[in-house]
């Protein structure tokens, strides 16, 4: 009988991230996993459509056997039976769930594959407690590419809560990961700032470009900043605001959601003020873009080092999850500014 690795779903952050990661780190490297107490202690436990979407995905890229895909399902069993796959695939996932965090899923072992693939994906793309795909493509993505890492995201249509409906294409390409520095971040090259509406009148766009100049202008940054109106077409109304830093050696990105009765005004001032605590700190990378790093690092080999604001949850709960698949050793060392250095090395 076939020995698998056991997971429990409720350890750390105990959410959704347990369960895309040990989906993309049984992928890579063909081990079956049985992960139980999914979600237990959510006010939904078990798999809700954005995490079944993920395990479905991921099972497509390696032909798994699985027992337990289904909504609600509180324990999971997912074997691969092929390496990972390249080719072109499509899910929906029903709801507004993130496709942002499904396609993290499916980027890295699709890195792994021996040909470009192509996946898109139905769902959400502008909602809360997920990163954007505007932070995918301005953030996460420059991250990568300083790894070795190509991958293309175009998204042709946005999906706001509730009704999500925003259709997304990734692009990627086979690649050798390397190793990451990004501790001393260096000068600001830019400030990249994407503001995303749909089904608004052009002058809320209007509005949010000049509050991000006013407040990014009162830093003394204005020089670095540019700013990207898009108005894509959706299931309904809806407004976001990112901006995203590209230093010397350091990326970081920071996200606020429009919403009924709010002014544009207010959501450009709440990315800005995100921006401006991060800017105040050392740090090379945001506190999310620390724990999303984990993986790509110890799949790169040799030695990462990054640092972060903040030790989140996230972070601890990844480099756990790592440990039980990869021969990969993890630190956290408090600096003297406040950051936080995460160091990787082969064990």
């Amino acid at each position: 009988m076939e020995t698998l690795l056991h997971i429990d779903g409720s350890y750390g952050e105990g959410g959704g991230q347990v369960i895309r990661t040990a989906l993309a780190l049984a992928a890579m490297t063909g081990k079956g996993i049985e992960i139980s107490n999914i979600r237990a202690g959510r006010e939904k436990p078990g798999l809700q459509p954005q995490h079944l979407t993920a395990v479905q995905l991921a099972a497509d890229l390696c032909a798994a056997q699985m027992v337990g895909a289904a909504l609600g399902s509180i324990s999971l069993r997912f074997v691969p039976r092929a390496l990972v796959c390249a080719g072109t695939y499509a899910r929906n996932i029903g709801t507004a769930g993130a496709t942002a965090l499904v396609l993290q899923t499916a980027l890295l072992p699709l890195v792994r594959a021996d040909s470009p693939s192509q996946v898109r994906l139905t769902g959400g793309t502008h909602v809360s407690h997920a990163p954007s795909l505007d932070y995918l493509e301005a953030v996460y993505g420059p991250a990568l590419r300083r790894m070795g890492l190509q991958a293309r995201i175009n998204v042709t249509r946005a999906g706001f809560l509730p009704r999500g409906g925003g259709e997304v294409l990734l692009e990627v390409a086979p690649a050798e990961l390397r190793p990451l520095e990004l501790v001393t971040r260096g000068a600001l090259r830019k400030l990249t700032t994407i503001i995303t509406t749909s089904g608004l009148p052009a002058h809320v766009a209007e509005r949010g470009a000049g509050a991000v100049t006013e407040e990014i202008g009162k830093m003394g940054l204005r020089r670095q900043l540019t700013i990207e109106a898009r108005d894509l077409p959706s299931n309904g109304p809806g407004a976001a605001v990112l901006l995203a830093a590209e230093c010397t050696a350091g990326n970081a990105g920071f996200i606020a959601l429009g919403a009924r009765g709010l002014p544009i005004e207010q959501v450009a001032a709440s990315a800005c003020r995100d921006f401006a605590a991060w800017w105040a700190t050392e740090a090379a990378c945001d506190e999310h873009l620390a724990d999303q790093l984990v993986l790509p690092a110890a799949l790169a080999g040799g030695e990462s080092r990054w640092t972060t604001p903040k030790v989140t949850e996230h972070l601890r709960t990844v480099i756990w999850l790592v440990e039980q698949f990869l021969p990969m050793r993890f630190s956290i060392t408090a600096q003297a500014d406040g950051a936080h250095l995460v160091h990787v090395s082969p064990q």
